[in-house]
């Protein structure tokens, strides 16, 4: 994936971003050897469940009784068939929702609902006509794992001699200074970051590690802040 970014000295250059996928040193063998895979299985449809048998039968010791003499519950033509490309699907009473309105729940610590406003879906802001924002502000990491969620990560990587110094250049800094940075977008570096259209906005810390001439550069996304609730911090005040 493509990503225009900008670093201190006000360049921008396009790099690429890929996922981080770490290595399994594990792996499942059966009884010969041989490798298992995980398989998705059909186990049941909506007509065959609890709610249509007593629609079909009204009460519930007639289900049970016909769970004893028969399998009204069970497809034996689908059930335990394997599932591939999958997709997504929203279902009322009525059947498949095919519109659906989307809205965004913000809550407050107490879990209580404090707005509730409809979705907007913005669109990506790391691969535009305007690059994504070095903004100078650094944290460091012992106090970035302790106020931050971070729910992904990627790694930008070199697609050229010239990117190689680009981001080497960023790594070997923030490796000196033993903090990750705030990376915004926006012609003002105010936005969050945004991977895809109606994705949702991160808070991106960049993170660089330099090891001779090899060097590593993680873009860590949080869209979650963790706060001490406010009983906490009171007693907290009180044992200081």
């Amino acid at each position: 994936m493509p990503i225009n970014i900008k670093n201190a000295k006000n360049r921008d250059a396009v790099v690429a971003m890929e996922g981080l996928s770490p290595r399994r040193e594990v792996y499942y063998r059966d009884g010969a050897g041989d490798p298992v895979a995980t398989r998705k299985l059909l186990k049941s449809d909506v007509p065959h469940d609890l709610g249509q048998l007593m629609k079909r039968r009204k009460k519930l010791d007639s289900v049970a009784k016909a769970l004893i003499k028969e399998d009204p519950e069970i497809d034996m033509e689908r059930f335990g068939k394997f599932l591939a490309d999958t997709s997504r699907v929203y279902v009322s009473p009525r059947g498949i929702v095919h519109l659906v309105e989307e809205f965004e729940v913000i809550k407050n610590p107490d879990g209580s609902v404090r707005d509730r406003r409809p979705r907007k879906k913005e669109l990506q802001n790391i691969n535009t006509d305007v690059p994504l924002k070095w903004t100078g502000k650094y944290i460091k990491k012992s106090e970035a794992v302790h106020r931050f969620v971070f729910t992904n990560k990627k790694q930008l990587v070199h697609i050229s001699g010239l990117t190689y110094d680009f981001l080497y250049a960023m790594a070997k800094d923030l490796d000196k200074r033993k903090a990750l940075l705030l990376v915004r977008g926006g012609e003002k570096g105010e936005s969050p970051v945004i991977m895809n259209r109606g994705g949702k906005p991160y808070n991106a810390f960049l993170e660089g590690r330099v090891d001779g001439d090899s060097y590593c550069l993680v873009l860590h996304l949080s869209n979650m802040e963790l706060k001490r609730p406010a009983e906490g911090e009171r007693h907290a005040e009180k044992e200081n």
